[in-house]
């Protein structure tokens, strides 16, 4: 019986050698030496295992920003190029159409791109600037795309004024191709980064030669024709993105915990 209750009392000593030796790694040292450690109370020991689990470590001065932003230079382009093209009259249309006669009316550059000259016109390009653009808002911001969009719009009434002075021009089509044509500067500065990049690359392609493919049929069986496209315009706002991409788009910056920021 002696011997089972001086075994008990090992026991407990060891316990409680362990529960002390925990307590020693939780109690924090002290600010000189030759005091005494302090009694801390289970509260404050507690507070203190929370404290050093949630502490925020050497990147508590890092930004903190939203990866997803909310498109808004986009769905504003898709709501005023909807809205327009249901109030539009013949004589807004007239001065907001871009014409050969633009001298003095400088806002001719931009205002054809909110102009369509049908429904079906209207909604292949609200889905092509959702398709393409909503992704490169997000990444790069809302001032960057919405630079590259306003040059492309410029590149492509300025090179269709160029080489085709005599023909109106109505249609967002430049500044999709100007987004289009920036993704290659996009993908060139972020491509380790990016999510799905190969599968950008696929749909973008796919896209590129697809609307290739239907001018080219167009040109061959209506001539260019009901509808006429403007290549000028086309080729001049995808130039234009190329090189504004450069310009204006930058590198992802990586924080310490593996989220990009921008």
């Amino acid at each position: 019986m002696s011997a089972q209750l001086e075994g008990n009392n090992a026991s407990e000593n060891n316990n409680n050698n362990s529960v002390k030796d925990v307590r020693l790694l939780l109690l924090p040292e002290t600010s000189s030496v030759g005091n005494p450690t302090s009694v801390i109370s289970r509260t404050q020991l507690q507070k203190i295992f929370i404290d050093d689990l949630t502490r925020p470590g050497d990147a508590g001065n890092v930004r903190r920003k939203r990866v997803w932003r909310v498109p808004w230079f986009i769905l504003l382009m898709c709501l005023m190029q909807i809205s327009l093209h249901s109030i539009a009259n013949e004589c807004m249309q007239k001065r907001l159409i871009f014409k050969p006669e633009w001298s003095g009316e400088c806002w001719r550059l931009l205002t054809y791109m909110l102009l369509h000259s049908d429904y079906w016109h209207l909604t292949l390009n609200i889905c092509l600037q959702c398709f393409i653009g909503i992704c490169l808002e997000v990444e790069q911001g809302h001032c960057r795309l919405a630079v590259v969009y306003i040059v492309g719009g410029v590149a492509g009434s300025l090179a269709n004024a160029w080489l085709q002075p005599h023909l109106l021009l109505m249609g967002a089509s430049a500044g999709v191709y100007a987004m289009l044509g920036s993704h290659v500067p996009h993908l060139v500065l972020n491509f380790s980064q990016l999510s799905h990049r190969f599968a950008r690359i696929a749909a973008l392609l796919i896209l590129f030669l697809s609307d290739v493919g239907f001018t080219i049929h167009h040109f061959r069986h209506n001539h260019n024709r009901n509808p006429r496209i403007s290549l000028e315009a086309h080729i001049g706002g995808g130039v234009a993105g190329i090189l504004c991409g450069f310009i204006v788009y930058r590198r992802a910056r990586q924080s310490s915990q593996k989220a990009i920021y921008f």
